[in-house]
């Protein structure tokens, strides 16, 4: 397995993911989002099963070529812009079994790989707002994406919004502050020591067959998450 990062992160987290053992594809920004978010890879690429939707400003890049010789068929997203929703086409999420989307925002290219279970929501960052276990288990401080996945039949723990730093903005979102390592592993880019949640989170962790790693030792910061090729 390999991991899908943005490239401005990489100072941070390569040295403890490397020391995990871990194979990561550093993206480049994608310069028609905002500055703040050009680096967040769950704006830019979307994965389900051999299929890979990837950002229109990065379909020249070096991330196609990668993607086809691992045996995906990439096609290109239409066209997004800095301001939400113009950059939220990409950010579905997939557990494996429920699509979390927003149909009004969702990228075309995006909405005909909707597989699974569809779950209509509000939100447009859905992957970015929900830190997924398993097909059916999610973490999430949004109330419209957990009152949604509950209905659905999914497990779902609710945590507090905010407490996860995202530079330029109030507050990011756990989804993109974390990420599934492997099988039995969840990464967080960094402790859940300042959350109020922390024993909550960990708690789910574990009745869920997870363990954590923190790969920094500061406060978690949301980096858009990782997609796993």
């Amino acid at each position: 397995m390999t991991l899908l990062i943005g490239e401005r992160y990489r100072p941070k987290l390569a040295p403890s993911l490397a020391a995990q053992g871990i194979d990561v594809f550093w993206l480049p920004d994608n310069a028609a989002l905002d500055k703040r978010l050009a680096g967040h890879a769950d704006l830019s690429v979307f994965v389900r099963k051999d299929r890979a939707v990837v950002a229109e400003g990065l379909y020249c890049s070096d991330i196609v070529n990668y993607l086809t010789n691992r045996g995906y068929k990439t096609v290109s997203s239409g066209r997004q812009g800095p301001a939400y929703p113009q950059d939220t086409g990409l950010c579905v999420c997939w557990t494996g079994r429920y699509m979390i989307y927003n149909p009004r925002t969702a990228d075309t290219a995006v909405l005909e790989l909707i597989g699974g279970v569809p779950v209509r929501v509000s939100q447009g960052y859905t992957k970015c707002a929900a830190l997924v276990l398993d097909d059916h288990s999610i973490v999430t401080a949004d109330a419209g994406v957990s009152r949604a996945a509950k209905t659905a039949g999914m497990d779902v723990l609710d945590i507090a919004p905010g407490h996860i730093a995202l530079d330029g903005y109030e507050y990011g979102f756990i989804g993109g502050a974390s990420f599934i390592m492997n099988d039995n592993t969840v990464a967080f880019t960094g402790t859940l020591d300042e959350h109020p949640d922390r024993d909550s989170i960990l708690t789910f962790l574990a009745e869920h067959g997870k363990k954590p790693v923190f790969l920094t030792e500061g406060p978690i910061f949301d980096i858009g998450g990782a997609i796993s090729v």
